[in-house]
């Protein structure tokens, strides 16, 4: 985390961080943004994982919708959240 924190403190231009894509290429290839720099989160430790704790889930910011509708803890809980999820994108999108 702090790497990428480094990184984008450090960036001269525009910067982006990229955690699924999708958004982030739609942007670049609509000519919205060009970013000199592109942090990628999806290997920082814990943004990937989904925890329980007493008062629900932690859900980080890289875990894929797919990895929700997984997770029979978070379907019990929270049908909704996974039915939401299951909205977003298609099945190569949510797997990202």
């Amino acid at each position: 985390m702090e790497d990428a924190v480094g990184e984008l403190a450090k960036a001269v231009g525009p910067a982006a961080i990229l955690a699924g894509g999708s958004d982030l290429l739609v942007r670049m290839k609509g000519g919205f943004i060009e970013p000199e720099l592109i942090v990628d989160i999806k290997a920082i430790s814990g943004l990937a994982d989904i925890t329980e704790t007493a008062d629900g889930f932690r859900i980080g910011a890289a875990v894929p919708c797919a990895v929700l509708g997984e997770n029979k803890a978070v379907r019990k809980a929270w049908p909704g959240v996974v039915e939401a999820a299951n909205l977003i994108g298609s099945k190569q999108v949510q797997g990202r």
